[in-house]
């Protein structure tokens, strides 16, 4: 009987979450680093739990000296939750993690949470390929789900999400073009790229 309670009441919570329109606020954080999870917290907090999935990660409740930590937190000082702020820090990423959390704040859902843990950027380099007047720039790296690409001439940003660009040949060394490869975590660029 306690099951099927629990599974309704996850269902409602779910059909709810959807007909309100809300989802998920995706935070990035770095493999290795951490990133702190910021509920909205508009009255003194007496309860606070934060859930990964249908299991508890923390648990705290008003007259505990030190909160109660479960399944994701558990292994080690792995998360630390501000009883103050109802924020929730999550520290030692690892590759390829992504962690669904919700906070619960006075019995209330409070909000939801997707922590996705990236590497960053590796430095690309770029490829040239001319034909008469006519150059095309190709940026080359490791590429992920969330890498994007920008192109800077003479340190200046012109063209954004695009892995190739086209340039005139010029006869003057007054023009030098930089890949830009970037993910939510990090920002590497190519050595700059001169034409005759």
């Amino acid at each position: 009987m306690y099951f099927q309670a629990l599974i309704l009441t996850a269902l409602v919570c779910c059909i709810r979450d959807l007909c309100d329109g809300r989802e998920a606020k995706e935070v990035f954080g770095r493999v290795g680093g951490e990133v702190t999870l910021k509920p909205t917290v508009s009255q003194p907090i007496s309860i606070i739990t934060w859930k990964s999935g249908l299991n508890k990660a923390a648990e705290w409740v008003k007259g505990q000296s030190e909160p109660d930590y479960y399944t994701i937190c558990k292994p080690g000082p792995r998360c630390q939750l501000n009883t103050a702020t109802g924020e929730l820090k999550i520290m030692h990423l690892k590759l390829n993690e992504k962690l669904d959390l919700s906070a619960e704040i006075n019995g209330m859902a409070a909000q939801s949470f997707t922590v996705i843990a990236l590497e960053p950027v590796s430095k690309p380099s770029v490829k040239k390929i001319c034909e008469n007047t006519q150059c095309t720039l190709v940026c080359e790296g490791k590429d992920t789900t969330y890498t994007k690409y920008s192109w800077k001439e003479n340190n200046e940003m012109i063209v954004g999400n695009t892995a190739m660009l086209h340039v005139e040949k010029s006869d003057k060394l007054d023009k030098s073009y930089t890949c830009v490869f970037s993910n939510p975590v990090s920002t590497a660029e190519s050595d700059p790229v001169n034409f005759l």
